[in-house]
């Protein structure tokens, strides 16, 4: 009998004479059409497989193309992968295990090989399963790995991949006693200075240059791996004396030595080379790093040698070093330092011009700790910026207060070092006003000393920075001159007042004919350029007659006295000793 809708429509449907397919019949085949992934079925019973039109498109074929039989799978997967898969396959068969889940590459009609997911699962005697394809994944998962592992500037192996070949190299040279490892750190010289002067991208260009003339000279089984900024590692496997890798650290120096052009500069990527080697199997590879890094900082210390080859005693006295770095972080707070003053002398007056202040550090247990021994590690650490603002404080203070004990001597300046560190600082003129307002001295009593390499390193720049200086109304002086590479022109667009003479070249100079020349050439430039000049380490009568008669016109060196206290200072400006 018709039904009525609630609507008001006869509805009449015809009369059914085939029975209906099964329902899950239709949701199964709809399923298998329209499936993102591409399904498959394995009857158990009958050895009969079958492949849903997406499995065949995921691999480039149309519905048709491919034949419904196992061997059309197989043969399209990797060598590598089918044992894999055919263990899966024949565990769930035989019902050792319900299900799998495994990636593996097939062959695309292309000739490329894709990644896929292969899913199967065992019910009712047949295995059915699911590809999925996840060459996409697993593309971004191999660059996300590969960045995590490599350098990004020069694809190179960054230091925990290094770290990772060289615990494996050590396992095996464990089995190879004629053999060792070594471990090669390079650390590029003042390369700084190319960012500094040509910028950042020059930098980068010079880096990877480096790279590829590093990657050209390496042996098959060696890995070279950037380890952060411009420092660079070589594992050299398998090597039988250290003489080979010494070779081999020279012919990395040698193909450095040729220069490449940068943005129209000609580029010299000169470094420093430490060595280490295996020496049992208990060897780990951080410190064999250590080792390495420890006889890289020796030969960049000594400067004699492009390299050096790790032995245990630098490592005594690296740790003593790193003890000598930990209290002198502390040696500013406890107030450990001090200041000596060592007299420079008018020598056409016969009077006192000024005081060179040297630092010096009183340690609890060490007692006085010469400057040349921790100087340099103020510098590494750049714990020579605030031990420098000190020492420039302390200078103007000290001098402000001599002064007013002895307004005879007012026109006695103090000068004080500026290292390489401290002229590139930014806070350096806010520093040098405020230590000329909280001492109330004069400008003009205060003379900076600066070497060639620091005003030289960056020649644009620096001139604007000694400008900047020279408006304070300080005096600014190039220290140990004629050691250096000074140019004429650049000398001339500087606003220096005086050249000191390096003490090498006032040292026996009444025995040496050239000494003689070098100093008579500089007093001349001098002249030439309006600037005075100051001799430096003056340690006989000979030598100060020499110079008089050359026309220096100031001279310092212990002809008339070293280094002195506050007190003895105190003393030159009441009544100075008598020389000459």
């Amino acid at each position: 009998m018709p039904v009525a809708p609630p609507f008001g429509v006869l509805l009449t449907f015809p009369m059914i004479t085939e029975p209906l397919p099964d329902p899950s019949a239709v949701r199964l085949a709809a399923t298998w059409r329209g499936s993102r992934d591409g399904l498959w079925d394995w009857d158990v019973a009958h050895g009969e497989v079958r492949y849903s039109a997406r499995w065949k498109e995921i691999l480039g074929y149309a519905e048709g193309e491919l034949a419904d039989r196992a061997d059309e799978w197989f043969r399209r997967v990797h060598p590598q992968d089918l044992p894999l898969l055919k263990a899966a396959l024949g565990e769930v068969l035989s019902g050792e295990r319900p299900s799998f889940e495994h990636e593996l590459r097939m062959i695309h009609r292309s000739g490329a090989w894709r990644w896929v997911l292969c899913r199967g699962a065992r019910a009712e005697g047949f295995v059915g399963g699911s590809l999925t394809d996840v060459t996409a994944l697993k593309t971004a998962e191999n660059r996300l790995l590969f960045e995590s592992s490599h350098d990004r500037l020069t694809g190179l192996p960054n230091q925990a991949l290094f770290l990772d070949r060289l615990a494996l190299a050590l396992v095996r040279g464990s089995r190879r006693p004629a053999h060792s490892v070594a471990l090669l750190y390079l650390d590029l010289d003042r390369f700084h200075t190319v960012n500094d002067s040509l910028g950042n991208a020059r930098g980068d260009e010079l880096l990877v240059e480096v790279a590829k003339r590093l990657s050209a000279i390496l042996r098959l089984g060696d890995t070279l791996a950037r380890l952060g900024g411009d420092k660079f590692g070589i594992l050299f496997d398998g090597v039988r004396s250290a003489r080979e890798a010494v070779d081999f650290a020279q012919e990395v120096a040698r193909i450095l030595a040729v220069p490449l052009a940068l943005g129209g500069h000609e580029v010299f990527a000169q470094g420093s080379i430490g060595i280490a080697l295996s020496r049992s199997a208990a060897d780990r590879p951080e410190d064999l790093l250590r080792d390495a890094i420890t006889a890289m900082h020796r030969a960049k210390r000594d400067g004699a040698t492009v390299c050096e080859v790790f032995d245990p005693e630098m490592n005594q006295q690296a740790k003593e070093r790193l003890r000598m770095e930990s209290d002198l972080r502390h040696a500013l707070e406890r107030g450990e330092f001090v200041l000596h003053y060592q007299p420079i002398v008018d020598l056409r007056a016969g009077r006192l011009s000024a005081f060179e202040a040297l630092v010096r550090w009183q340690h609890p247990e060490r007692g006085l700790v010469r400057p040349d021994l921790f100087i340099p590690i103020a510098e590494e650490t750049g714990l020579i910026v605030p031990l420098g603002s000190w020492v420039l404080s302390e200078a103007c203070r000290t001098m402000h207060t001599l002064h007013r004990a002895h307004p005879q001597s007012a026109h006695v300046a103090v000068a004080v070092n500026l290292s390489g560190r401290q002229f590139e600082d930014g806070a350096l003129l806010d520093s040098i006003a405020q230590a000329l307002e909280h001492s109330e001295l004069s400008p003009d009593r205060l003379e900076l000393e600066m070497t060639e390499s620091v005003v030289m390193a960056r020649t644009s720049q620096n001139a604007e920075r000694l400008h900047s200086l020279r408006d304070l109304g300080i005096r600014l002086l190039i220290d140990d001159f004629g050691t250096g590479y000074s140019s004429l022109s650049s000398l001339q667009s500087f606003p220096l007042d005086s050249l000191k003479i390096d003490r090498s070249f006032v040292s026996r100079m009444e025995f040496d004919e050239d000494k003689r020349e070098i100093v008579r050439t500089i007093v001349s430039l001098a002249r030439t350029l309006e600037m005075d000049v100051v001799a430096e380490g003056i340690e006989t009568k000979e030598q100060l007659g020499m110079l008089r008669e050359l026309g220096c016109e100031y001279g310092q060196g212990f002809v008339f006295s070293g280094a002195i206290d506050r007190q003895a200072a105190s003393a030159w400006m009441e009544r100075p000793p008598a020389w000459g």
